[in-house]
């Protein structure tokens, strides 16, 4: 035989016991687990963008040390450079090293001498020249061969700047045999016409002071400073005094690889250019966040299990029990058993439907002790009476169980003292009792009104002070009839598409008046607003009869103020992005403003 119920007659046929389980499985588990996770992700993002931007605070810190080193250094160049004096005499011909020797005692001894006392970071500064009457010494050299053929003395004399920041292995003149990594920066000193010698300004720097600002930061990041060539200078767990030259200006290719190091230019200045800072996290401290968060989350996610699962099974034994218990009493009435159930049935449904069902089976019961054999079909078709009204009574549960369930959970609330969920859970039943019980397509304002002021509440509950609402209507237009539902749908349009992904505080405004051509309702919101192709393509399908899935209230509303008003009346919408929307319905007056009969059409 054909099976001809409906597909969603088949849930009819699944124990209580898994129906419970799919609501805790499907309602309760799941989105804990799932709202959980997504916490824990989005937890997770925002600790490592924190860290990094504080990494990369310090990566920029360290930058900036090192450009006031740097820069001081050039400032310290320029001085010098710019003094004529000094050059004239750096320039001189001295014919013979007593004149020089008295020059040098008298002017030149300390006047570089001086910058490297005053800043610590300069290890030596000193003046390389071709003028052949200077003595080397000191601070003051003549360019030999071996300078001619140093790394520094090449990217100097090939470079179009005046000033250049290089690294190179080579010796600090007053300690010939030492090889080490050098820091220099180098300065042609050229500055006035005329001058018959050429000259070049070095400075060196300390590289210890610089690793020392590496230091610093040394909890967090792991530094390399790389020069213009992609070679390792300093880096935060080197140093390079050795002497072995295989461990000086090694090539670094750990650029090429991806990573989460941060990388840094010195500055934009021509002699920096390729000069980078690169900084590679610990780890260490984004680790422990990450774990903090971690752990959190895990707390959060046992109680947020714990608490609800409780108290579901609480509630579910409760319905459980006491349905399974009716359910057995009632199969042996089906074999002429009219036994009673004897436990505290309880004040919600089903106990009202067990205590019914002792008072059925007591009636049964006195019935088959007070009539005589004789009047069994009597008894039986009375019994048959009583089924029916139990079947009525069954009936009645199906319809009116969600509002039953509401009203278990409200007296819970209310029990409690959880006020706030209450107004909710009571304005929620009373919105769901009115859409059963309302008959008539056409409604007074006053009661689309009243259906909208709790729908609103709704709403503020779920925005708190971010939410609220004005409703201007005026007493003359209260008893005027309209369809059911017309504003209600968009209001509830304006908080669902309209505010509810706006960051500021939200508000709707509804009015309903009596103007110079009828009556005039509008429903204002100041959300994200509609983009204008979205509006003309909105207010071009409200016509259509092609259901696109989209828009469906403002197409139900549209349609049916067209049908119940002959076309006569008419709906507006005007939007603004990111500031408001506002949907008008304009009804003439000789449709709006006289009261309709119920059960009729305009």
């Amino acid at each position: 035989m054909k099976d001809n119920r409906k597909p969603s007659a088949f849930i009819n046929d699944i124990p209580l016991k898994y129906k419970f389980l799919f609501i805790y499985l499907l309602c309760v588990l799941v989105p804990i687990l799932s709202i959980n996770a997504l916490f824990y992700v989005q937890i997770s993002r925002n600790v490592e963008a924190r860290e990094r931007e504080n990494l990369e605070i310090s990566v920029d810190r360290v930058v900036y040390d090192l450009m006031q080193i740097v820069n001081e250094c050039v400032a310290i160049s320029n001085t010098v450079a710019a003094d004529r004096p000094y050059m004239e005499m750096m320039d001189s011909a001295y014919p013979d090293n007593e004149a020089y020797y008295d020059a040098y005692n008298d002017s030149l001894k300390d006047k570089l001498r001086q910058y490297s006392n005053l800043h610590s970071y300069i290890s030596w500064m000193g003046i390389y020249t071709t003028n052949p009457t200077i003595q080397n010494g000191n601070s003051y050299f003549i360019l030999s061969d071996a300078d001619k053929r140093s790394e520094w003395y090449r990217k100097i004399s090939s470079s179009t700047d005046k000033v250049l920041l290089t690294s190179y292995q080579g010796t600090n003149p007053l300690n010939p045999p030492q090889q080490e990594v050098l820091v220099s920066l180098i300065r042609k000193l050229d500055n006035f016409t005329g001058q018959p010698y050429t000259k070049y300004l070095r400075i060196d720097l300390r590289l210890n002071n610089m690793q020392e600002l590496f230091q610093k930061e040394r909890d967090y990041l792991d530094f390399k400073l790389l020069d213009e060539k992609n070679r390792v200078v300093l880096a935060s767990d080197r140093s390079f005094s050795s002497l072995d030259a295989s461990a000086l200006l090694n090539v670094d290719t750990s650029l090429d690889q991806p990573s989460k190091q941060i990388v840094r230019a010195l500055s934009s200045a021509a002699y920096t250019k390729g000069w980078r800072l690169v900084g590679t996290p610990e780890g260490r401290k984004i680790n422990h966040e990450m774990d903090r968060a971690l752990r959190n989350s895990l707390i959060l996610v046992l109680l947020t299990i714990i608490i609800p699962t409780l108290l579901m099974i609480v509630i579910i034994r409760s319905y459980n029990l006491r349905v399974r218990l009716l359910y057995k009493h009632m199969k042996l009435v089906k074999y002429e058993q009219f036994e009673s159930i004897d436990m505290y049935e309880g004040k919600d449904e089903i106990g009202g439907l067990i205590r019914s069902f002792n008072l059925m089976t007591d009636k049964i019961r006195n019935l088959i002790n007070d009539v005589y054999k004789l009047e069994i079909q009597k008894k039986d078709l009375e019994l048959e009476r009583v089924r029916a009204e139990l079947k009525y009574l069954e009936s009645q549960v199906d319809p009116h169980f969600l509002f039953n369930t509401l009203n278990a959970i409200l007296v819970i609330c209310k029990k409690y003292k959880y006020e706030q969920v209450t107004d909710v859970i009571r304005n929620l039943a009373l919105i769901m009792r009115r859409l059963l019980s309302w008959k008539d397509d056409l409604i007074t304002v006053e009661e689309e009104v009243s259906f909208i002021e709790m729908y609103l509440q709704i709403e503020k509950f779920r925005f708190q002070n971010r939410f609220s609402y004005v409703l201007d209507i005026e007493p003359e237009v209260l008893n005027c009839r309209i369809p059911k539902m017309s504003i209600q749908a968009l209001v509830e349009n304006s908080c669902k598409h309209g505010l509810q992904s706006v960051k500021w505080a939200r508000e709707v405004h509804v009015s309903a008046s009596r103007n110079g051509t009828g009556l005039l309702i509008m429903v204002t919101d100041n959300g994200k607003g509609i983009e204008k192709e979205k509006l003309e393509w909105i207010k071009s399908h409200l016509e259509t009869e092609e259901d696109t899935g989209q828009n469906v209230g403002l197409r139900n509303v549209y349609k049916r103020l067209m049908l119940y008003y002959n076309g006569k009346a008419t709906f507006s919408i005007e939007s603004t992005e990111s500031e408001r929307t506002v949907i008008t319905i304009q009804i003439p007056g000789e449709l709006s403003l006289v009261p309709v009969k119920e059960g009729s059409h305009v």
